[in-house]
């Protein structure tokens, strides 16, 4: 996946608008699931996705140790979760 986009945008100079090319980041919402669950979505930057998951259930309380992770995976089909 690609952490940022070349895109063309307006930078203003002492009152003078001026386009240029430059890089932008990209974010994409990771709506996170437990048990077939909606449990929350997070707007980031792609990759790292399960280590940001685990670190997401950690803080906000619904695991305790790494031994409650069973299985961490994409949605194979977003349209049909289960």
């Amino acid at each position: 996946m690609q952490d940022t986009n070349r895109l063309r945008v307006f930078r203003l100079e002492e009152r003078t608008a001026k386009q240029i090319e430059d890089d932008v980041v990209v974010e994409e919402p990771l709506e996170i699931r437990v048990n077939g669950d909606s449990v929350g979505v997070t707007m980031r930057t792609p990759g790292d996705d399960f280590d940001l998951a685990v670190g997401l259930m950690w803080t906000e309380s619904f695991i305790h140790s790494a031994s409650e992770i069973g299985t961490i995976a994409y949605c194979p089909d977003e349209d049909q979760p289960d």
